[in-house]
């Protein structure tokens, strides 16, 4: 009896992670996408995200150059981003918190400057999880951090 509860357990835990890593890969989708765009750096790769990444419903009343001018400040202010994350801060079904380093710092250095660290925020639509619900949260994570 023991045998088939741990089996059961088993199979729970499986079909769990299955759905999480099919939420996940949409939101890995978008994440890959703003990293490219980042890392192309040009005013049209940004406005192409947009476009290809806001939920429909958001286009029509953007301030499309205010929302270039924001990820222009962040591209020129970080440069070219390394393409794995650093770290996953936070993941939940329509959101997802993830910490990208500067372009030659690696992943698997426990000592990174926090103002080498961008922390990226990204909100899907329930409704339409290939859409951002608003626009990407983006910052260094020094500023993210309380003073001590």
């Amino acid at each position: 009896m023991s045998t088939l509860k741990s089996l059961c357990l088993i199979l729970l835990l499986g079909f769990g992670t299955q759905h999480l890593s099919a939420q996940s890969a949409t939101q890995n989708d978008l994440l890959d996408q703003f990293i490219r765009m980042h890392n192309t750096g040009t005013e049209t790769a940004i406005r192409t995200f947009i476009r290809e990444t806001y939920h429909p419903a958001l286009l029509p009343d953007l301030a499309m150059d205010k929302h270039v001018a924001f990820y222009q400040h962040i591209i020129d202010e970080f440069g070219p981003l390394n393409t794995e994350v650093y770290k996953v801060a936070d993941v939940k079904p329509h959101k997802l918190v993830v910490h990208l380093l500067k372009a030659g710092e690696s992943v698997i250095n426990l000592h990174v400057d926090p103002a080498d660290i961008l922390e990226v925020e990204l909100d899907t639509d329930p409704d339409l999880p290939n859409y951002l619900s608003r626009g990407l949260g983006l910052g260094a994570l020094v500023c993210a951090r309380p003073k001590e």
